[in-house]
């Protein structure tokens, strides 16, 4: 008696394992052939706020108002103008200049 119920009770167990992993199994094997670029979200605007400080040579550049007021900045697909904000004396033979802008 004993042994009978301890096999309907494993043959119960199985049936449920074997049907809760089948079920799991045909979730996981399905794949979409939608290539359709409708759910394809891309951010409208990409940029970034740059500060930057360059050297200048005071041998290429003797007047502090011969630096220049504006550079261009690029970094991976990103780019666009900086614009002076200070330039002081760095050294004897030096001027530093900090730029500020934002690239996109």
């Amino acid at each position: 008696m004993k042994k009978k119920l301890m096999i309907g009770l494993l043959t119960v167990v199985t049936c449920f394992t074997l049907g809760s992993t089948s079920f799991a199994a045909s979730d996981m094997t399905k794949t979409s052939n939608n290539t359709t670029t409708e759910n394809v979200k891309v951010a409208p605007y990409a940029s970034k706020d740059i500060y930057r400080g360059i050297f200048y040579s005071k041998q290429d550049y003797p007047d502090g108002n011969d630096i220049p007021n504006r550079i261009y900045y690029s970094e991976g697909f990103l780019s666009g103008w900086l614009t002076l904000v200070e330039a002081r004396s760095a050294s004897f033979n030096s001027w530093i200049a900090y730029y500020e802008g934002t690239i996109n």
